[in-house]
Protein backbone atom coordinates (compact mmCIF):
# COMPACT_ATOMS: atom_id res chain seq x y z
CA UNK A 1 0.00 0.00 0.00
CA UNK A 2 1.12 3.20 -0.78
CA UNK A 3 1.33 6.19 1.19
CA UNK A 4 -0.74 9.21 -0.01
CA UNK A 5 1.49 12.37 -0.87
CA UNK A 6 -0.16 15.44 1.47
CA UNK A 7 0.10 18.80 0.30
CA UNK A 8 -0.52 21.81 3.47
CA UNK A 9 -2.26 24.99 1.94
CA UNK A 10 -3.22 27.70 4.59
CA UNK A 11 -2.65 24.91 7.22
CA UNK A 12 -5.12 22.62 5.59
CA UNK A 13 -4.07 19.35 4.60
CA UNK A 14 -4.78 18.40 0.60
CA UNK A 15 -4.27 14.88 -0.90
CA UNK A 16 -2.15 15.76 -3.92
CA UNK A 17 -4.14 13.37 -6.61
CA UNK A 18 -7.27 14.78 -5.46
CA UNK A 19 -5.54 18.49 -6.68
CA UNK A 20 -6.89 19.56 -9.77
CA UNK A 21 -4.09 19.64 -12.86
CA UNK A 22 -3.40 23.21 -12.33
CA UNK A 23 -2.97 22.12 -8.48
CA UNK A 24 -0.76 19.74 -9.41
CA UNK A 25 1.41 22.20 -11.57
CA UNK A 26 1.53 24.80 -9.06
CA UNK A 27 2.72 22.24 -6.19
CA UNK A 28 5.41 21.16 -8.83
CA UNK A 29 6.26 24.71 -9.65
CA UNK A 30 6.69 25.65 -5.82
CA UNK A 31 8.70 22.33 -5.25
CA UNK A 32 11.00 23.16 -7.68
CA UNK A 33 11.67 26.69 -7.07
CA UNK A 34 12.56 25.46 -3.13
CA UNK A 35 15.00 23.24 -5.07
CA UNK A 36 16.69 25.41 -7.34
CA UNK A 37 16.86 27.84 -3.86
CA UNK A 38 18.55 25.19 -2.16
CA UNK A 39 20.87 24.63 -5.09
CA UNK A 40 21.83 27.89 -5.38
CA UNK A 41 22.24 28.70 -1.80
CA UNK A 42 24.73 25.40 -1.77
CA UNK A 43 26.39 27.25 -5.28
CA UNK A 44 26.78 30.55 -3.13
CA UNK A 45 28.31 28.85 -0.18
CA UNK A 46 30.87 27.01 -2.12
CA UNK A 47 31.67 30.10 -4.26
CA UNK A 48 32.48 32.00 -0.90
CA UNK A 49 34.73 29.35 0.05
CA UNK A 50 36.54 29.48 -3.02
CA UNK A 51 37.22 33.19 -2.95
CA UNK A 52 37.80 33.30 0.37
CA UNK A 53 40.50 30.46 -0.02
CA UNK A 54 41.92 32.57 -3.58
CA UNK A 55 42.11 36.17 -1.41
CA UNK A 56 44.14 34.22 0.69
CA UNK A 57 46.53 32.56 -1.99
CA UNK A 58 46.81 36.34 -3.56
CA UNK A 59 47.54 37.92 0.11
CA UNK A 60 50.17 34.97 0.32
CA UNK A 61 51.66 35.71 -2.86
CA UNK A 62 52.49 39.20 -2.00
CA UNK A 63 53.53 38.25 1.61
CA UNK A 64 55.93 35.94 -0.04
CA UNK A 65 57.18 38.71 -2.88
CA UNK A 66 58.16 40.85 -0.06
CA UNK A 67 59.88 38.44 1.68
CA UNK A 68 61.67 37.26 -1.35
CA UNK A 69 62.44 40.97 -1.86
CA UNK A 70 64.28 41.93 1.68
CA UNK A 71 66.31 39.18 1.15
CA UNK A 72 68.16 40.12 -2.02
CA UNK A 73 67.68 43.73 -0.29
CA UNK A 74 69.92 42.36 2.36
CA UNK A 75 72.64 40.55 -0.06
Amino acid sequence: MSEERKITVNDKDYNYDELSQEQQMLVEHIENCRRQKANLAFQIDRESVAEGAFAKMLTESFDKKEGEKDESDNK
